[in-house]
């Protein structure tokens, strides 16, 4: 089997039409996604009383009198991973924050449905068998969304075939001061995956497909941050630390699956090894519109891999 992995794609247009596109490119037989899904922010496209539309991102604000531009906006905006309306400011300085909600949920649907059944149609066509999860910043909603697909599967939660290999798939991480939706303390992170573990019928040929990355490993190190958000600043420089998962660490020692894929931290690209088991994250740059991912070649107890970036 060969396999391709990407995580991490936060609504970002460009990255996810790549994964899908990436079994052809890069010769894979069988695809999995490894959660994070949505996106982290809409951005207004604000239509002014001057008839000028304002949109500010990245900390910059971006003015367009032509309407044509905006549609090349709305394009390079979605292509990075964030949402867009189009509000007049009367419109948005009645926006509550219900409002907000309301918009953020629709807009991250919305994108989502359109990714799966464009997901559907492709895949299907060229018998490409696909697991996609959740990851731990995607609202509970979205779910429902993913059970909907015709073809590909919602691996979150479950163990499911993929060719001959069988994948565990869990879309939690520990808590952290961003407080994500599906942030779980490690007891209860080692608890799902050894009631997963107990359904695999043969862990020599098993994928654990959990979206936290392995403690102490080249695969977990990234930024601190500090309760308020902001990181952790060390002799003018970001300070790095391994803020992985210890139960998923322990959980691959104990079970040493095949292969252990996982994301979560997007700054660390890198392949480690726990017993047996080989681990990767292959990181994320997907506001950039680079998809990183990693192509894996499974040949009975053989594992070969190569991290991909384009």
């Amino acid at each position: 089997m060969k396999l391709y992995y990407a995580t991490d794609l936060h609504a970002g247009e460009t990255c996810f039409r790549k994964f899908l596109n990436s079994a052809k490119f890069y010769g894979a037989n069988a695809l999995i996604c490894g959660g994070d899904l949505s996106g982290k922010m809409v951005v207004p496209i604000i239509k002014t009383a001057r008839g000028v539309y304002e949109a500010t991102y990245y900390g910059s604000t971006v003015k367009i009198k032509k309407e044509l531009e905006v549609v090349k906006l709305i394009r390079n905006l979605r292509n990075a991973g964030f949402y867009t309306i189009i509000v007049t400011e009367a419109e948005l300085d009645r926006y509550s924050e219900d409002d907000a909600k309301r918009i953020t949920k629709e807009q991250t649907s919305s994108v989502l449905e359109g990714w799966i059944k464009m997901a559907d149609e492709r895949l299907k066509a060229h018998d490409v068998p696909c697991i996609v999860m959740p990851g731990n910043d995607d609202p509970d909603y979205i779910d429902s969304i993913l059970d909907g697909a015709a073809y590909i599967q919602n691996g979150g939660g479950k163990v499911l075939r993929l060719l001959d290999c069988e994948v565990l798939s869990l879309p939690y991480a520990i808590p952290s001061p961003f407080k994500y939706p599906r942030d779980i303390p490690e007891d209860e992170l080692a608890e799902k995956i050894d009631a997963l573990a107990a359904d695999v019928i043969n862990m020599d040929k098993c994928i654990f497909n959990i979206h936290i990355p392995p403690y102490d490993t080249d695969c977990d190190v990234g930024v601190i941050y500090n309760e308020d958000l902001s990181p952790v600043v060390d002799g003018g420089e970001l300070a790095m630390d391994h803020i992985g998962s210890k139960a998923v660490r322990t959980a691959i020692e104990k079970y040493q699956p095949l292969l252990a894929l996982g994301g979560h931290i997007h700054e660390c690209r890198g392949i480690s090894k726990i017993g047996r088991t080989i681990c990767v994250n292959p990181g994320s740059d997907y506001d950039q519109g680079s998809l990183k991912g990693a192509l894996i070649d499974i040949s009975g107890d053989k594992v070969k891999y190569t991290l991909t970036a384009g």
